[in-house]
């Protein structure tokens, strides 16, 4: 079980935190799984000390919860809550889309491209979890373009929320799924036109919550987890780009 660490320096607390956070908004983890501190500790080669500290971090930023009876664990949602926050994805997501139209420059648009095709490439391989990290990476390459500093930490935070449950489109069937709304949103920022942009950002993120909320709604707990990577397989995940 080998995490990823990531090149940079700061505190141990810091690169725990961030290593972390990235599987979080990637789907690398799927709700209700619990987070051992001696296992990641020993990843880390560090104390278990800076990786509470980190999941403290995260609980407090309500990415993780800490259990009375299992510790600190994905939080499991439900139906109501699913439809709750993809609501509010469709609306803040969706501006931020819209604004990036009138804003985003040439060389973003070259860069939202090459993600767009790379996504292309990992679904036709099969490569779940690079797709997963792409799409990621598409969609707040476009929401930087916006130029909120205000608006991409709140952006950041709702994807802790949602990204647990991107781990059901892990499936061989639902991999690839979206690409076509990839495409209207990058013909829409070539054009400037921020309302089809936005419309295109809500579509995308509406046709992957119905999936996710037929799993909180028809799947249990082993089902839900069957094929999808362990906390270990993140050694072997692409590099984010900065």
């Amino acid at each position: 079980m080998a995490l990823r660490t990531p090149s940079t320096g700061g505190t141990a607390h810091a690169r725990i935190h961030a290593v972390l956070r990235e599987a979080l908004m990637n789907g690398d983890f799927h709700p209700g799984q619990r987070l051992v501190v001696r296992s990641i500790a020993e990843e880390f080669q560090t104390s278990a000390m800076p990786v509470r500290e980190a999941l403290r971090q995260l609980v407090s930023e309500e990415a993780l919860f800490d259990h009375a009876n299992r510790g600190v664990i994905v939080p499991e949602a439900s139906v109501e809550v699913i439809s709750d926050l993809t609501r509010v994805r469709c609306s803040i997501e969706g501006s931020a889309a819209g604004w990036a139209a009138s804003t985003i420059t040439r060389a973003e648009l070259d860069a939202v491209r090459v993600l767009d095709g790379e996504m292309k490439d990992r679904a036709m391989r099969g490569a779940a979890a690079d797709y997963l990290s792409l799409n990621r990476e598409f969609h707040f390459a476009v929401y930087r373009a916006a130029r909120s500093t205000v608006l991409l930490p709140i952006i950041e935070r709702l994807w802790l929320r949602a990204g647990p449950w991107l781990n059901i489109m892990r499936e061989e069937a639902t991999l690839g799924m979206g690409l076509d709304h990839h495409a209207e949103i990058i013909d829409a920022l070539v054009k400037g036109d921020g309302e089809r942009a936005r419309r295109a950002v809500a579509t995308d993120i509406s046709d992957a919550a119905d999936i996710m909320l037929r799993a909180a709604s028809g799947l249990n707990g082993s089902e839900a987890r069957r094929g999808r990577p362990r906390l270990g397989e993140l050694a072997r995940r692409r590099p984010a780009r900065a």
